[in-house]
C-alpha cells in the first residue's frame, strides 16, 4: 500500500515521502481499514516538525483522525463487520491507504454523516469541548477570549457558547472573518489587521484584563492575550499556528 512517510523530523515538504509499504497481518482484535479520508492538522505537521508532545518511533505517517471502510477483521472479532464505515479514535498514521488497529478505537458512522464531516469529527470537536467545558468549566454569563476564532474549533467554541450561553471575545486577522463570527453569535469581535489588541481589551473589559482566554496562535499574539490577562486569569494554550521555532506543544 502506498503511505505518506517521514523518516526523520523536519519541514514538512522536505522530509515527507510517499512510500510503498507492506500491510501488517492481522492479530486478534484487530482489523483492516481503507482510509477514505484523513484531514491535515496543525498537530500533524508539528509532529513531522518533532515540536508536538507526542513523537512516534521513525519511519512513521502522520495522522490521527479519519474515515476508513473495514476491509478484514482478525481471529475473535465480533464487530465492526467487514464493509462498515468507520472513523479512528486513538489511532496513529492515517496518512495511508490502509491501517490495522485495534477494533475498539474503531467507532461506526451513522450513514446521514457525509465522509469529510465523518474524518474531521474527532481531534477538533473534543478539543473545543475540553477548553471550554472541562478546562475552562464555563458556564452562563462567563466570559472567553478565543484567537484564531474563525477556524474549525474557534467555530465549534461559538456553537458550545450557544448551547451553554457563554459569551465570547473573538480575536481575527482579516476583517472578512467578522461576518462569519456574527453569524455563529460571536458577541465581540476584535481584528488585528485595523485594531489595536491591546487598546479594545482594556475597553471591552474596563480596564480588568480578560479572565478566562484560549490560544492556539502563540507567538507574538499570544503574548499580547498573556499581557493582558486579569489578575489569576488563565490562558489555555492548544497550538502554535504562527509556527515559532521555540514553540512545543501537546
Amino acid at each position: 500500500m502506498k503511505a505518506l512517510i517521514f523518516r526523520e523530523t523536519g519541514e514538512p515538504d522536505g522530509v515527507l515521502k510517499l512510500a510503498e509499504i507492506p500491510t501488517s497481518p492481522l492479530a486478534p482484535g484487530e482489523a483492516l481499514v481503507r482510509v477514505l479520508l484523513s484531514p491535515i492538522n496543525p498537530s500533524d505537521l508539528h509532529m513531522v516538525r518533532g515540536r508536538y508532545g507526542y513523537q512516534p518511533e521513525l519511519p512513521a505517517s502522520p495522522g490521527a483522525e479519519g474515515v476508513g471502510i473495514v476491509e478484514a477483521v482478525g481471529p475473535g472479532v465480533q464487530g465492526p463487520i467487514v464493509g462498515a464505515r468507520v472513523v479512528f479514535v486513538h489511532t496513529w498514521n492515517t496518512w495511508r491507504q490502509q491501517i490495522v488497529c485495534p477494533v475498539d478505537r474503531l467507532v461506526p458512522v451513522p450513514d446521514r454523516l457525509d465522509d469529510p464531516a465523518a474524518a474531521t469529527a474527532y481531534t477538533n470537536p473534543l478539543t473545543a469541548w475540553a477548553l471550554t467545558r472541562s478546562s475552562h468549566n464555563l458556564k452562563e454569563g462567563d466570559w472567553l477570549l478565543q484567537t484564531a476564532a474563525a477556524s474549525s474549533v474557534g467555530k465549534l467554541v461559538l456553537q458550545l457558547a450557544q448551547q451553554y450561553r457563554f459569551k465570547t471575545i473573538n480575536v481575527i486577522r482579516r476583517r472578512e472573518q467578522e461576518t462569519i463570527i456574527r453569524n455563529l453569535g460571536g458577541n465581540e469581535v476584535i481584528c488585528t489587521a485595523d485594531e489595536d489588541l491591546r487598546a479594545r481589551l482594556q475597553e471591552l473589559t474596563a480596564g480588568k484584563g480578560v479572565e478566562r482566554a484560549i490560544d492556539c496562535v502563540a507567538g507574538e499574539l499570544g503574548a499580547e492575550v498573556a499581557r493582558n490577562l486579569a489578575p489569576a486569569g488563565t490562558m489555555l494554550m492548544y497550538g502554535a499556528l504562527s509556527e515559532k521555532s521555540n514553540t512545543t506543544f501537546c
